[in-house]
């Protein structure tokens, strides 16, 4: 125990730690976001953009969900253009053509090489001045500049007025209604407005610094925006760190043997019981599981509706569009699976509440069925409040019920607080079970144990508040650094660290591994996980406006994020040779097999192709291409998609008789996993990663904002990629239906409720 107290003080100072690290580096941030100027203004004073007209331009993108069209400073969805790249680019052309016929007489394109070469030098050197004046709050542009503004204007009227060429996306989508947060007004010039200040924080360098508030970032040789020396130089030292991090890191883990000890005792494996009663809130948790299924399966199914977008406007021929745009569907095909693997989650621990406590606490059920109908609520409920605001049907009060415009957070506020709402209510589910039996002093190591899956719990909850810190007029930078908590520190840290004290604790259950190696083992891989993880979440602060410190601390901390995600490797070969050598009747071998793919997805999909991303110097050219793309689907599918059926079918299994378990089911669950393994394996490498590399490629010859072009999307051998992704996606199609069949038959072979269950052995030595 005291080598418990040791790690546990060991843990809880590098929270402190890494905590204070990005909360300080968050107070930079803040400090030196780039300044939403009361009035933008021309040389003679003329007023050409107010604030309010900037916020209701970005309340504008938010309410009609282009975050899952297309990006803004790279964040977002990267079918549509990246705005920032795009508007940047059309501004730039806009000056050059008032040059042109300013100096000449003549358009830009009619000019010789010199000439041309003269005027670039000239827009290159006046959009780098920062013309802000913060004593007065206003920015001024230049005579030049103010036509590149107009000129941004009419194109943007074009492009989202009256134009089908923006496939997947219905025409005159975006309305002129004056909504929470808007201006009265047009609301694609107030959008626009939105637009051109993403593009001028991008190109204008900062007060006293040679680079722009993004750190130059997009990449555009005509705005001037090359990588900084610094993005090179915190890559070298990032791939240092690593190496050296490493070794650090072996080093501990051999000299404390800080690995799970596997009791390799299989008469104890073969004699693990399945046939034990189960109590009425465990019975409840069953239909959870159908409606994870059925969740899985929209999302993939829109996940192909998606690909098919790119391929054609429309639906085989069918202008679907017009009903689920495409922005549409990718809201619901993000959101879902947040909703799914965390329902899965959820009725996991519901499950497995009763079975640490060997009986059912009163009114258990009724509190289940509450969370339940709650939760189909808020799953139902916000998906058609953001399918009525992004097609204008919910209006007002948009931003509460309807799409809330950040990808990932795109729940209304009102939804928001109900999901929040129902996981403190699965914590007090967890709590009526886990705090009765934490109290039992007959095995201190079972507390231990207990401790820590409950903590990792009630951080479930905890870390989503972040979200409420987010409002529709918050300033981008600053609703970026908090959206950030929920993606990576809510999904990647808190969820992997849920997900590693859940599997320690599953194979304890099993009666595979020794509580106090396991215990060990957990204490050291969370304090690797959140140590470098906490931190590491800043290379996602690289590019959005935030403080050049996070090119340093996000790219060092996100290279040895690595270590622990590879380490799970290890783990996953010591589950499989579990697997593979116990000779005896093994009832978990399904969820063997998915623990086994998820460690090696972890380590693929999450750390080789993570880092591949990451490093500045690659993330700069890369930042919001397909191979992002790729990371989020190896990473999200392949580790918490595959962990999530893992435990699902951990507790079905004592959820239903026995007999259920045929030899033909277990195949049927084999197969599921390889058509699950082979069809992501596909997708990933087959389309995705070649898609971005070319991509890439694009993006270093043209320029960031030409990769993003729709154009791109449209060459020969792009399409020919999205085609071929139709096999791997009808392969993962086909795992999750053999999945959900097995879910469903299941259902009708449930064991009756009882009300006393014995408590899970722990003392194993």
């Amino acid at each position: 125990m005291s080598t418990y107290r040791r790690l546990n003080k060991i843990l809880l100072w590098v929270l402190v730690i890494a905590f204070s690290i990005l909360i300080a580096g968050g107070l930079l941030i803040f400090k030196n976001e780039a300044p939403r100027p009361t009035k933008i203004v021309s040389q003679n004073g003329t007023t050409l953009v107010t604030k309010q007209q900037l916020i209701s331009g970005q309340a504008v993108y938010e309410k009609y969900g282009l975050t899952d069209y297309g990006s803004y400073l790279g964040n977002g969805t990267y079918f549509g253009p990246d705005y920032t790249a795009q508007a940047l680019h059309v501004y730039i052309q806009g000056m050059y053509q008032y040059y042109g016929n300013k100096q000449y007489g003549k358009s830009f394109k009619a000019l010789n090489a010199e000439q041309q070469s003269g005027i670039k030098g000239k827009v290159k050197e006046e959009i780098r001045h920062n013309r802000y004046n913060p004593k007065t709050d206003e920015l001024t542009l230049t005579t030049a500049q103010t036509a590149g503004l107009n000129h941004l204007t009419r194109y943007y009227r074009h492009q989202l007025r009256n134009n089908p060429r923006q496939a997947g996306m219905p025409e005159n989508m975006i309305r002129n209604n004056t909504d929470d947060f808007m201006q009265r007004g047009d609301k694609i010039d107030q959008l626009t407005f939105f637009f051109f200040w993403g593009a001028w924080l991008s190109s204008t360098n900062r007060p006293g610094q040679t680079y722009s508030y993004t750190n130059n970032w997009p990449y555009d040789l005509e705005a001037g925006n090359i990588m900084t020396s610094d993005a090179m130089v915190w890559t070298a030292l990032s791939v240092a760190l690593l190496v050296a991090g490493v070794g650090v890191v072996i080093y501990f883990y051999k000299k404390y043997h800080f690995d799970m000890e596997y009791t390799l005792d299989y008469d104890k494996i073969g004699a693990i019981k399945t046939d034990e009663p189960i109590t009425p809130s465990q019975r409840k948790a069953a239909k959870y599981f159908l409606i994870v299924m059925g969740m899985f399966f929209i999302q993939v199914l829109l996940g192909e509706l998606l690909a098919h977008y790119y391929v054609e406007n429309g639906f085989f021929g069918i202008p679907l569009q017009n009903i689920w745009p495409f922005n549409l569907a990718k809201t619901w095909h993000l959101q879902l699976v947040i909703f799914w693997v965390a329902t899965a989650w959820l009725a996991t621990g519901i499950y497995i509440t009763p079975r640490v406590l060997g009986r059912e606490p009163k009114r258990q059920g009724f509190l289940v069925d509450t969370l339940f109908y709650a939760l189909l609520i808020v799953v139902a409920g916000s998906m058609l409040g953001e399918w009525g605001s992004t097609l204008g049907i919910i209006n007002s009060k948009w931003w509460l019920f309807g799409h809330y415009g950040w990808e990932y957070a795109e729940m209304g506020k009102f939804w928001q607080i109900l999901f929040i709402l129902g996981m403190v209510l699965w914590v007090i589910i967890l709590c009526r079970g886990f705090l009765p039996a934490i109290k039992i002093k007959k095995n201190l190591d079972r507390s231990r144990l207990l401790q820590l899956l409950l903590s990792g719990s009630i951080a479930i909850p905890a870390f989503y508040l972040a979200s409420l810190f987010i409002l529709p007029n918050s300033h981008v930078t600053f609703a970026d650094y908090w959206r950030w908590w929920i993606v990576h520190l809510w999904v990647e840290g808190i969820f992997e660290s849920f997900a590693v004290i859940l599997i320690g604790y599953l194979l304890v259950d099993m009666k595979l591994t020794t509580i106090k190696s396991t215990i060990r083992a957990l204490y050291f891989q969370l304090i690797l996980l959140l140590g470098t993880g906490v931190v590491g979440m800043g290379h996602h602060y690289f590019w959005e406006g935030d403080h050049s410190i996070w090119l340093a601390l996000g790219s060092c901390f996100s290279a040895l994020e690595v270590i622990p995600l590879c380490l799970l490797v290890w783990e996953a070969y010591t589950h499989y040779k579990v697997y593979r050598d116990s000779q005896l009747e093994f009832p978990y071998k399904g969820t063997f097999m998915f623990l086994v793919s998820t460690g090696l997805w972890n380590a693929l999909g999450a750390g080789a192709l993570g880092f591949l991303i990451n490093a500045p110097a690659i993330n700069f050219f890369e930042h919001g291409t397909q191979w992002t793309s790729a990371h989020a689907h190896a990473s999200m599918a392949g580790v918490y998609g595959f962990f999530s059926i893992a435990i699902m079918l951990f507790a079905m299994r004592h959820l239903t008789k026995p007999e259920f378990w045929t030899a033909k089911v277990e195949k049927w669950v084999k197969w599921a996993c390889w058509l699950f393994n082979i069809g992501l394996a596909g997708m990933v490498f087959i389309t995705l990663m070649p898609m971005g590399f070319l991509q890439l490629k694009d993006a270093l010859d043209f320029g960031y904002w030409h990769a993003r072009q729709m154009s791109f999307y449209k060459e020969p051998i792009i399409q020919g990629l999205t085609i071929a992704r139709s096999v791997p996606d009808l392969i993962f199609t086909a795992g999750v239906v053999v999945i959900g069949v097995i879910f469903l038959r299941a259902m009708f072979h449930l064991k009756p409720a009882s009300k006393k269950i014995n408590p899970v052995d722990y003392d194993i030595k």
